[in-house]
C-alpha cells in the first residue's frame, strides 16, 4: 500500500501556508504592536471616562443629598410646632374615648396650613398616630395610604428616627389625580419624650428630573428596575430594559460597563445611592469614545516589501524539509478516513511532525473507547429525558385536574370543565409529542400556557399569571418540558408557600443569537444561601431535595446545546424571585 503521494500544486497546501506565514512573519508583530497600542489607548480613555462619569454622578448624588437635607430640616421645623404637637395629642385622647374612627372627623390641614407653601416639591403633608394610622386626612385617598403605610410600619416596626420610604402612588380626592411620590416620616414626640405620632411629607419624584436639568449628560435615577427620574419624558413605571434594552443585573454595583446594542454600544456608569436605595446611571455612546481614542497607523509599504522577500526565500527552504512528512501524515489520515483504523504513522525522526504522527496513533487507539463513551452518553441522555418526563408529568397532577373537573361539573360549570379538559388534553398532547424530545418554542409556550391555565383554575384564590413572548422565538427548537418545571417551582415553592395572593410572569425574547426566558414570581423568595446551593447544584448537575427540575432542565439543555445553557437566579425574601434561562437559538 503506497502512502507517499505526489501532489500537484494546491493553493491550500501546507507549503503555500508556510509561505504565507513566513511572508507575514515580519508584518504581524508590527501590526500587533500598533493594535495593542490602540487598545491600550482605548482602555485608558475608558478608564478616564469612568472616572469622569463617577465624578458627575457623585456631584448629582450630592445634589440629592442636599435636597434630602432641606426636606429633613423642614420636617424638623414642623414637628417642633406646638399646634402640630397639640393636634396629635388631642387626637390620641379623642381616640381613647371614641375609637380611632374619630380620626375621619378631624382635619389636620388646619395645623399644617402655615407650612403648605414652604417647598414646591412637597405635594402634601399628613399626620399619623404612633401606629401609622392617618389623622384627619381629607386631601388624599386614605385607602392607598393605608395599603402602603400598613405594610411599611409592619416591616419597619417602631420608627424612632426620621426615615425615608420607597416610592409609591398617592391619589388626590378632589381631582382623582395620581402622583408618584416618596415620603419622609419624622416622629412627633410629646413633652415626656414619647412618640405620639408621625409627620409624613409626600415628595414629588419629578424633583429628581428637575435636579438633572443642571447636567448635560444622559443621567437616569432608578428604583429597582424602574426609571423615576431623567431629562427625557419617560412614562411612570417604565422599566430600564423596556426603555433602553439594558439588563438591570449588570448595574448592581458601582461600575462602568460596555453594553452591545444593534446600532451603537453604550457606556453605562452606575453609582449606588444607598440613602434611598436608588441607582444613578450615566449613559453615553461607545462609538464617540472610540473615535476619541483612534491612532494613525504608519505606512507599512516598505516593511511589507522586505517581509515578502524574506518569506519567499524562507518558504523554499522550509517547504523542502517540512512538507514531505506532512504529506505522509495526510496520506495516513486519508486511509483512516476510508475506514482503515489499523494503519499507523511510522517515523524515526523526533521532530514535531513525528510527535504529531505518534499523537495521531494514540488518538486512533482511543477512537473505539470514545465511540463506546458516546453510546453511553446517549443512553444516559435518553434515561435522563425519560426521568424528566416522568418527574414532570406526575400522576397526582392528572388526578388533581380530573378531580377539579369533576367538581366543576357537579357545580354545573360545564364550560369551565370543558376548558379544563381541553387544556389538559393539549398539555399531554404536546408533552408526549409522539415520543419526540425536541419541539418548537411555540409548542413549549402552548404547553406552559395550558399548564398555567390548569393551575389558575386550581389556585384561583391566590394565583394570577401573565405571559409575554416575542414571536421571533417561535420557530426555534427546545427540549420539551423545559419551562414547565421552572413554572411549577415558582408556583409551589414561591407563591403557594407565601400564603397570599401572588403573580407569576413568564416572558421570552431573542437576545442576539440566544433565546432567553424569564420566570418571575412575587412569592416567598429565596435566601442568598439557598440561591448559592441551587447554583452549585446546577453547575455540578446534581439533584437536591425539592429542586430536581431546576438541575435537570439545565442538564438537558447542556446536553442538547453542548454546555451553552445559562441559568441566573435573582431573589429577595418575601418579595420576588426571577429565574433567567438562556440557550443558543437553533432552528
Amino acid at each position: 500500500m503506497s502512502i507517499n503521494r505526489q501532489k500537484k500544486f494546491n493553493p491550500n497546501s501546507i507549503a503555500v501556508k508556510y509561505f504565507a506565514v513566513t511572508c507575514i512573519f515580519i508584518i504581524v508583530p508590527i501590526l500587533v504592536f500598533f493594535i495593542l497600542a490602540q487598545r491600550f489607548n482605548t482602555d485608558t480613555v475608558l478608564d478616564q471616562k469612568r472616572r469622569s462619569d463617577l465624578s458627575t454622578l457623585n456631584a448629582f448624588a450630592s445634589s440629592i443629598s442636599a435636597y434630602m437635607a432641606s426636606i429633613e430640616a423642614i420636617a424638623s421645623l414642623i414637628v417642633r410646632d406646638e399646634a402640630v404637637q397639640d393636634f396629635i395629642n388631642a387626637s390620641s385622647l379623642s381616640s381613647m374615648s371614641h375609637g380611632k374612627a374619630i380620626y375621619k372627623e378631624l382635619d389636620s390641614s388646619l395645623c399644617l396650613a402655615p407650612f403648605s407653601d414652604i417647598d414646591a416639591s412637597i405635594l402634601a403633608a399628613g399626620l399619623t398616630d404612633s401606629s401609622g394610622l392617618f389623622i384627619g386626612e381629607h386631601m388624599l385617598n386614605p385607602d392607598r395610604l393605608s395599603y402602603f403605610f400598613h405594610n411599611f410600619f409592619t416591616k419597619k416596626g417602631p420608627i424612632l428616627e426620621p426615615v425615608w420610604t420607597n416610592t409609591f402612588s398617592i391619589e388626590f380626592r378632589d381631582s382623582g389625580e395620581v402622583k408618584k411620590v416618596l415620603a419622609h416620616l419624622t416622629p412627633v414626640k410629646d413633652k415626656e419624650g414619647n412618640i405620639s405620632g408621625y409627620l409624613v411629607l409626600f415628595l414629588d419624584t419629578h424633583k429628581f428630573s428637575e435636579l438633572l436639568t443642571a447636567y448635560s449628560d444622559d443621567i437616569y435615577v432608578l428604583e429597582n428596575v424602574y426609571i423615576i427620574g431623567s431629562k427625557r419624558k419617560v412614562p411612570v413605571n417604565t422599566s430600564l430594559y423596556s426603555f433602553s434594552q439594558i439588563n438591570y443585573g449588570l448595574l448592581l454595583n458601582d461600575n462602568c460597563v460596555i453594553i452591545d446594542q444593534e446600532d451603537d454600544s453604550l457606556v453605562v456608569t452606575t453609582k449606588v445611592f444607598p440613602q434611598l436605595d436608588f441607582r444613578l446611571l450615566l449613559i453615553s455612546s461607545y462609538r464617540e469614545l472610540r473615535e476619541n481614542s483612534v491612532i494613525v497607523y504608519p505606512n507599512l509599504f516598505t516593511v511589507m516589501i522586505w517581509g515578502i522577500f524574506f518569506a519567499v526565500v524562507s518558504s523554499l527552504v522550509i517547504a523542502r524539509f517540512q512538507a514531505r512528512p506532512i504529506f505522509y501524515l495526510i496520506g495516513i489520515m486519508e486511509h483512516v478516513k476510508e475506514g482503515n483504523f489499523n494503519i499507523r504513522f511510522q517515523s524515526k525522526a523526533k521532530d514535531e511532525i513525528s510527535e504529531l504522527g505518534f499523537t495521531f496513533n494514540s488518538l486512533l487507539d482511543k477512537v473505539q473507547a470514545l465511540m463506546d463513551e458516546q453510546k453511553e452518553n446517549q443512553k444516559r441522555k435518553q434515561k435522563m429525558e425519560m426521568q424528566m418526563l416522568q418527574e414532570q408529568v406526575k400522576p397526582h397532577f392528572l388526578y388533581n385536574v380530573l378531580e377539579m373537573t369533576s367538581s366543576l361539573i357537579r357545580c354545573s360549570l360545564y364550560q369551565e370543565a370543558m376548558d379544563t379538559l381541553e387544556n389538559l388534553a393539549s398539555f399531554y398532547r404536546i408533552s408526549l409529542n409522539n415520543g419526540s424530545n425536541i419541539i418548537t418554542v411555540k409548542n413549549e409556550i402552548q404547553l406552559v400556557e395550558n399548564y398555567l391555565h390548569l393551575q389558575k383554575m386550581r389556585y384561583i384564590e391566590f394565583m394570577d399569571y401573565m405571559v409575554a413572548f416575542s414571536p421571533n422565538i417561535y420557530d426555534y427548537s427546545i427540549p420539551k418540558l423545559t419551562l414547565q418545571p421552572l413554572v411549577e417551582n415558582a408556583i409551589y415553592h414561591g407563591i403557594k408557600e407565601k400564603g397570599e395572593a401572588g403573580i407569576l410572569c413568564v416572558t421570552g425574547y431573542l437576545d442576539g443569537q440566544r433565546v432567553v426566558f424569564e420566570i418571575y414570581d412575587t412569592g416567598t423568595g429565596i435566601a442568598p444561601q439557598k440561591i448559592k446551593e441551587l447554583e452549585e447544584a446546577v453547575a455540578a448537575e446534581t439533584d437536591i431535595s425539592n429542586h430536581f427540575g431546576l438541575a435537570s432542565v439545565v442538564k438537558r439543555l447542556n446536553i442538547h446545546y453542548n454546555n451553552q445553557a445559562k441559568l441566573l437566579i435573582e431573589s429577595k425574601l418575601s418579595e420576588y424571585t426571577c429565574v433567567t434561562l438562556s440557550f443558543p437559538a437553533e432552528k
